[in-house]
């Protein structure tokens, strides 16, 4: 039997200075257990000073935070995410090569330029175990054929999955995308699962929301629509940022999947199990939410109440031309100089990401298109 154990947004944006053996000191057994622990590796390990144009906040760890991904027993990174590519090329490509110098893969990432292919291919006890990793589009995913993060297309994993599938013994997808917050699969995201999985994945995996999400059981393949944070000492958010789970896939003759909760950097920069009566309460949230997600009528009410609440504000964004604006353009000014840059990259990322896009089409809508 194989044990490969998932964690989510694994973001170590602290001091070298501050960094200690007991971080991960209560996953001791968990990660000793393992065959293989993958994570979502969410900012980039650099010493590049200046980040990338773009909207929201840029993250980054120093290079010799490295040592906390070596103390939770890191074996692969995934770095198809949303702030990857926070301090450009030059920030990946030396995230890259301290994973590598410290004996950690790295999957997700297009147009490398060392050779190697965005997903990765691990013989564990013998099986030759497939990893593929997409995000969604914000400003990590870059032009056709530029080095970046690993965008999710339909039409690409049309042919690649079943491309790598017939090399492998099991695929596993890793999927990073969905409503920051938001604790439930959007509609077209549980598409998106079902159709990674109809096309050769074994399993899928997601992250991104900083929340967990429930899970399905679909033609027999596990698939998890978010793991919630992994390791994020980021300040001033909401109880449920610092809840997340490990997903720990048994492989045998198919895939058994079980979650192990807890805590992380609530009080202090630490992951802790919890204790039995929160265990209870969370096996209770996870198994509601999987309801819900398993009623596609259900899933499509709890969205649409979401988009009631976020409509507004999306809305907010992506307009703003007003009459003079609309002038200027009538007289032949160009979009750059109506519209500011920080106003043009709001739009642009509203509009490419799919969590972002559904939302917007939604609100305008009235309901969930079908």
């Amino acid at each position: 039997m194989i044990r490969l154990l998932i964690s989510g947004d694994f973001a170590p944006i602290m001091n070298p200075a501050e960094m200690r053996e007991d971080h991960f000191y209560a996953l001791k057994d968990i990660l000793l257990g393992a065959d293989c622990h993958i994570t979502n590796l969410e900012c980039p390990l650099t010493s590049v000073e200046k980040p990338i144009e773009k909207t929201g906040p840029a993250l980054k760890s120093q290079p010799g935070v490295v040592k906390l991904l070596k103390n939770a027993r890191v074996d692969i990174a995934c770095l198809a995410n949303n702030h990857i590519f926070d301090y450009g090329e030059t920030g990946l490509q030396e995230t890259i090569k301290i994973c590598e110098q410290n004996g950690i893969a790295t999957l997700g990432i297009v147009n490398r330029g060392d050779g190697n292919k965005s997903w990765l291919i691990k013989e564990i006890k013998g099986k030759k175990i497939g990893f593929l990793n997409y995000c969604e589009h914000e400003f990590s995913v870059r032009e056709e054929g530029e080095f970046g993060a690993d965008g999710y297309d339909p039409i690409r994993c049309f042919y690649e999955i079943p491309t790598l599938r017939p090399q492998v013994d099991y695929l596993i997808v890793i999927y990073h995308g969905g409503n920051e917050y938001y604790p439930l699969p959007r509609p077209g995201l549980k598409k998106v699962f079902h159709y990674l999985a109809d096309l050769g994945a074994d399993a899928v995996i997601g992250h991104h929301t900083h929340v967990i999400s429930g899970y399905e059981i679909y033609k027999e393949k596990p698939l998890v629509y978010s793991l919630g944070n992994f390791f994020f000492p980021y300040k001033n958010e909401p109880e449920e940022w610092h809840l997340g789970m490990l997903c720990k896939l048994y492989i045998k003759e198919n895939i058994e999947v079980e979650f192990i909760p807890f805590q992380q950097c609530q009080f202090e920069s630490k992951v802790n199990l919890l204790n039995n009566k929160d265990k209870q309460l969370f096996n209770e949230k996870i198994e509601l939410l999987s309801l819900l997600i398993s009623n596609n009528d259900k899933l499509d009410f709890k969205w649409n109440e979401f988009v009631k609440e976020k409509a507004k504000g999306y809305l907010k964004q992506i307009s703003g031309v007003g009459y003079w604006r609309k002038i200027l353009l009538k007289l032949g000014f160009p979009l750059t100089k109506v519209l500011s840059a920080d106003k043009l990259r709001t739009i642009q990322n509203l509009m490419r990401c799919q969590s972002h896009a559904e939302i917007i089409a939604s609100s305008i809508t009235g309901r969930v298109k079908q």
